[in-house]
């Protein structure tokens, strides 16, 4: 008696092999279709979307900066770059007094109501205001009433609040790809479990609203107290980075069903809306999906988005996967054939659109090595170069074997992908950096501005040179820089600016000139407030740049006021801070 495969023709193997070859080559086709069919919809959507133009800058005003009135205006008006929405306006009076205003916004135009004053001298209108890509952006505008006395300038931000921003965006963001990827890998292995999958979601979406907090303390300009204002959340809720927020816990949402879900349609459908939803948030804010033309950035920044979250969350489940088939609990062959043969084509695409990002935000190549921004870039490209080392060595060393069975290729992918998975953790940290610089095209040119204080003398520090600045008379400063050895230092440019943030006196930045090597003049309108801050921004040579920040005691004076600080020229360079 024969058994059924003895009587069956030795060539009907191939043919039900070949058959089950073509509906898996079929059903890859119909994948691929459905995935092309997505991102169409995903980019007409995206080009669609309002268009809003990265970090609002003051385009005029009226009375003019600088301007010498006969009579107090009875308002002034500030006309910006795109609509705005107001969070502060203050008014100071020649004799330091806070006056009252009243502030309105009607799209790209504030009119701001003043309380009539008799009292005459330079008046400085300070203001707050959230441009379209959801950053706060804030300056001060003079005009003197009888006799003379700023402009547009970025605003310095509380240190404990910039790194908490930085912190917690990338935790929020760690959070997302873990659940993102843990949610899209399970379509490719739907047997797997996922462990700490409440977890991960409860924490995420802690992050998400800690996030939202933490905006609102940014636009009001408010210590940690204001938290717990309410005026603190409307602003954060009115603000575009809501709106990113919100598609974020709703991918939570979708990431969630699909860890939950054991395999079929409504999987994958939860899945793809998870990547999706948080690809298309990532482009309702910031620099990068506000830049213009809208049309190209807003899909570029959906598309890297999305497969950034496609490979590098699938890294720690594949790595769990690929542990329990070592351990004999599972086979990893199937999910791993169908990671392999998607990656290779989504990360050459990632590439191509950050490619296509940065030349959008970038003005010129030396903005790489002269900007914060440009220099976050550089990290984050470094940390790339290293990922796709490791994942060449995956893909062409180990793969192959691991899918024939190699045991010991498996274990080696498994080292690899833990390599992958520290330096995916570490770009996103850098990346993170992001919201705390704006991007060279963004960069709005610093006017003049000038100040009286009473006569002081800074001393300051940083890493490449030694500054002294020297009030003179009234409205003038002196400034000598010189090298560690006391040596006159020529530098390209330095600018100088005096501030005042407990009185709400945004900083006003001038261009210094220069009268000698190592030697700069540079003029200020009279400030009607005592103990001002300075900072002194030195561009050393195409490659240095150094700000340097102090504020001297106020009971010091001429002679004896002198204090030193040693603040070194970093990443983040407080000149630069933008909200945006």
């Amino acid at each position: 008696m024969t058994s059924p495969e003895a009587d069956t023709p030795p060539d009907s193997h191939w043919v039900v092999a070949s058959a089950a070859l073509v509906s898996d080559t079929t059903r890859r086709r119909g994948s691929r279709c459905q995935l092309l069919r997505a991102l169409l919809l995903l980019t007409l959507l995206t080009a669609l979307a309002p268009l809003a133009w990265g970090h609002a800058s003051l385009v005029r005003t009226a009375p003019a900066a600088g301007s010498i009135l006969e009579h107090a205006p009875a308002a002034v008006v500030l006309v910006f770059s795109e609509p705005v929405s107001v969070t502060r306006v203050g008014l100071l009076d020649p004799k330091g007094q806070p006056l009252s205003v009243t502030a309105q916004a009607a799209g790209d135009t504030v009119r701001v109501v003043i309380a009539p004053s008799a009292v005459r001298g330079t008046y400085l209108l300070s203001w707050r205001i959230v441009s379209a890509d959801g950053h706060p952006v804030g300056g001060t505008l003079d005009y003197a009433i009888g006799s003379p006395g700023a402009r547009e300038a970025a605003v310095p931000a509380e240190h404990w609040r910039s790194a908490a921003i930085w912190l917690t965006r990338w935790l929020t963001w760690l959070g997302l790809f873990a659940a993102v990827g843990a949610g899209l890998f399970r379509t490719m292995a739907p047997r797997q479990h996922v462990d700490r999958a409440r977890t991960i979601v409860v924490v995420t979406a802690l992050l998400l609203l800690a996030d939202l907090g933490l905006q609102g303390l940014d636009l009001l300009d408010a210590p940690v107290i204001g938290i717990f204002t309410v005026r603190s959340w409307q602003l954060a809720l009115g603000s575009s980075y809501a709106l990113t927020l919100a598609g974020m816990a709703l991918a939570l949402v979708a990431a969630w069903l699909a860890m939950r879900m054991r395999g079929g349609p409504l999987q994958r459908v939860a899945a793809g809306a998870a990547l999706l939803l948080v690809a298309v948030a990532a482009s309702l804010s910031g620099h990068a999906g506000t830049a213009p033309p809208q049309w190209l950035a807003r899909p570029l920044v959906t598309l890297h988005v999305a497969l950034a979250l496609a490979w590098f969350g699938c890294l720690i489940p594949l790595i769990r996967h690929l542990r329990a088939d070592l351990a004999g609990a599972a086979s990893a062959n199937t999910a791993l054939a169908r990671f392999s043969g998607w990656i290779a084509p989504a990360v050459g695409v990632l590439v191509l659109s950050g490619v296509g990002l940065a030349f959008l935000q970038l003005s010129e190549p030396r903005d790489l090595w002269h900007t914060a921004y440009g220099r976050v870039l550089l990290a984050k490209l470094a940390l790339l170069a290293g990922l796709l080392c490791l994942a060449a060595i995956n893909r062409w060393h180990n793969t192959q074997p691991a899918l024939a069975g190699d045991a010991a290729a498996k274990r080696r992918l498994v080292r690899v992908t833990r390599g992958e998975v520290l330096l995916a953790i570490l770009l996103l940290a850098v990346v993170s950096l992001w919201r705390l610089t704006p991007p060279p095209r963004s960069l709005a040119a610093q006017e003049s501005v000038r100040v009286h204080v009473q006569p002081r003398t800074f001393e300051l520090s940083g890493q490449h040179l030694r500054a002294r600045v020297v009030q003179e008379e009234e409205g003038l400063w002196r400034i000598d820089l010189h090298d560690a050895n006391r040596r006159p230092l020529a530098a390209q440019q330095v600018q100088l600016a005096v501030s005042s943030p407990e009185h709400g006196v945004e900083p006003l930045w001038v261009q210094a000139r220069e009268q000698a090597p190592g030697q700069w003049l540079a003029r200020l309108p009279a400030l009607p407030v005592s103990a001002p801050q300075l900072q002194l921004r030195v561009l050393i040579d195409d490659f240095t740049q150094e700000t340097l920040r102090d504020a001297p005691d106020p009971a010091m004076t001429e002679g004896a006021a002198h204090t030193h600080r040693h603040i070194d020229g970093g990443l983040l360079d407080p000149g630069h801070r933008s909200k945006p």
